[in-house]
């Protein structure tokens, strides 16, 4: 479900999106300060290709225990199209992620919102060993607890929002996330705020008044809680930032999926409660289950092609345009099946959001660099 870290220090930007779930380019930067890049254990091309296979099927790459490996061993190597190509489709599974979220519309958006996070944490049990384990159960971590709230959190929100109203709306406001990102690190971290930095956010938010058009409309409550859902979205970000970077991917993942499972149970529980009396009215039960595990798959898929675009990446920012893939695809998708034709004002508005998002993750990577 595209994920933009705002790291420590020099208002370092990471993209990172998902459902989920957290890039694992935080992991490679011992601290944005310094600037360094640790690089990660070498993987020869073919053992890349096998373990690419693997990602397809819900397998995330499974580092060695070790947290960092050494900076002085090479990170692997890809070019720039190919890193785009990764990228663009990790982004797009968010897009098939919202367009599934409609087909499950017999079922609550809170059982629904459970079911996304639990499939593919039991998708993973078989790779899972014992320190995996103990870190689920950990209760020192307490900022990964926090941020498995509100992944729960954005998630419910976009699924509700894409159950309920447009899917561009939903997707295009979920990707806001970026936009909050450096608002919530300046308050909570002390980061400072460069003038580029609120020169894109203030496009950026207007982009989103362009949107929601409060003065034509009055405010759409579908809307804010995509809104909502993308400022959910940025805490977790920070959070992860905070509590993971010092885990192997796998570790992170899994133990995301996991602990989002059991903070959700009461929203499952709920969700169960409120089932309707007849759940297979709306769509037939294989088209339910085909859209919850087609769900689990984006989202594995989108973490996994996320990090197979960033892996040994020294500049981030260089793809932050194409985590937007997604609002494109959304809107073809939206006209192409449900017959929902964009509005001018709409397209305006996500050019500025993705302008001042855009703006605002360069201004914290040259900051980085300099």
């Amino acid at each position: 479900m595209a994920e933009v870290h705002a790291l420590g220090g020099a208002a370092h930007a990471v993209v990172a999106h998902d459902g989920g779930e957290g890039l694992q380019g935080a992991q490679r930067r011992q601290a944005a300060g310094r600037g360094g890049v640790c690089g990660h254990f070498y993987l020869p091309l073919i053992q890349e290709f096998q373990i690419f296979i693997h990602l397809c099927h819900g397998y995330i790459y499974h580092m060695p225990a070790a947290p960092i490996a050494s900076p002085d061993v090479p990170s692997p190597t890809r070019p720039l199209v190919l890193r785009a190509g990764l990228m663009a489709a990790a982004s797009t599974c968010l897009a098939l992620l919202g367009l599934l979220s409609r087909y499950t519309r017999g079922l609550p958006p809170e059982l629904v919102t459970w079911l996304r996070f639990m499939i593919p944490g039991l998708a993973l049990i078989a790779l899972a060993r014992r320190e995996d384990w103990r870190a689920v159960w950990s209760l020192a971590d307490r900022p990964g607890w926090v941020r498995a709230v509100c992944v729960i959190v954005s998630q419910g929100c976009f699924v509700l929002a894409a159950m309920r109203g447009d899917l561009l709306h939903a997707v295009l406001l979920y990707n806001t996330g970026p936009l909050f990102i450096p608002l919530i690190a300046w308050l909570w971290l002390g980061e400072r705020l460069r003038p580029a930095a609120i020169g894109g956010l203030i496009v950026g938010f207007l982009g989103v008044l362009v949107v929601l058009r409060p003065d034509a409309r009055g405010l759409d409550g579908n809307s804010l809680v995509s809104l909502f859902g993308g400022f959910a979205m940025a805490a977790s970000q920070v959070l992860f930032y905070r509590s993971a970077q010092h885990q192997p991917p796998f570790r992170n993942q899994f133990k995301l999926y996991l602990q989002a499972s059991l903070v959700g149970l009461p929203l499952a529980l709920f969700g169960l409660t409120h089932l309707p009396a007849q759940p297979f009215a709306a769509e037939p039960p294989w088209v339910l289950t085909l859209a919850l595990v087609g769900m689990a798959a984006c989202s594995l898929g989108s973490q996994s092609l996320r990090d197979l675009a960033y892996r040994g990446m020294g500049n981030a920012s260089t793809l932050a345009p194409l985590m937007y893939v997604a609002v494109p695809v959304s809107a073809a998708l939206d006209w192409l099946l449900f017959g929902h034709a964009a509005r001018a004002s709409t397209l305006i508005g996500a050019a500025l959001v993705i302008a001042g998002a855009v703006m605002a993750l360069r201004s914290g990577a040259r900051t980085k660099l300099r």
